[in-house]
């Protein structure tokens, strides 16, 4: 190998490397600044929960958020279910559709 060619990819290596370091030095900027961002919110939050607790409401609006959330999770597991249940029916007529070609193959070979 050529001394020259030596020299190129060392300096594409380290254009590839410089690139990569950018590259890790936005996404850890970027990282940061989502960070910063639901550190704020969570701040917010319960700043704000702080407020309806001392005026007695809190609780009430605590407890319609953990519904809302429990209601959503419960919808994502349903659909999850049905999907399954889709996917295990359809594999079990697939399965039957399989069997009764394999003793119709009998049936007519044997």
């Amino acid at each position: 190998m050529e001394i020259g060619s030596v020299i190129s990819i060392s300096e594409r290596l380290q254009e590839l490397l410089k690139n990569a370091e950018k590259e890790a030095d936005d996404i850890v900027a970027r990282a940061h600044e989502q960070a910063e961002r639901m550190v704020s919110e969570a701040k917010v939050k319960a700043e704000k929960r702080i407020s309806l607790a001392r005026l007695g409401q809190g609780i009430d609006e605590y407890l319609r958020e953990a519904e809302e959330k429990v209601r959503e999770e419960a919808e994502e597991v349903l659909k999850e279910f049905r999907g399954r249940s889709e996917a295990s029916r359809q594999m079990a007529e697939e399965r039957l559709q399989q069997a009764v070609e394999l003793i119709v193959k009998e049936v007519v070979t044997g």
